[in-house]
Parts: C-alpha cells; structure tokens; sequence
C-alpha cells in the first residue's frame, strides 16, 4: 500500500511537546510527514518514518491521524529511534 500524499497538516499541544524534548525542528518534522521513507498503516492512523541527515536517532516518525471531513492531517507524537515491529 502506497503511502497517502499529506499536504495539510497541524500538530496537537502533545506532538508540539515531543518535538521539543526530542530535538525535532518543523523542517525535520516536515520532511518526515511530507516525505516518508517509511509509511505504516495502523489502523486509522499511520506512522511516517524517516532518516535525517545529521541525526543519531534515526529513523524519526510520526503518528498521524487524517480529518477527513476537515481534509487535513493531524500529527498526534513523534518519536526518535523508531523499529518497525518485525
């Protein structure tokens, strides 16, 4: 399954809030929910992953979760480190 093209998208007070322990920039975070290397389903939600230049916590994702009647994304955490369950 392809990944869904995200071309809006906000963040809630919580993913804002692990963006900032983690060390996550909004251009980071941009191209990891713009331009995901990896893209999983779960669900209603997916998890976008990413590697980043100049980062040793590679990959870092984030989970999104689609408004449709709003038609945009809504990125509820990030993560570092992230391992896709085998």
């Amino acid at each position: 399954m392809s990944p869904p093209k995200v071309e809006r998208w906000v963040l809630t007070p919580h993913a804002a809030i692990r963006m900032e322990e983690r060390g996550i920039s909004p251009s980071e975070l941009a191209l990891v929910v713009e331009h995901p290397d990896l893209a999983i389903p779960q669900g209603p939600k997916w998890i976008f992953a990413k590697r980043l230049a100049g980062r040793r916590d590679n990959l870092v994702a984030a989970v999104l979760l689609e408004r449709k009647e709003r038609g945009v994304w809504v990125v509820l955490s990030v993560l570092v480190r992230f391992e896709k369950r085998r």
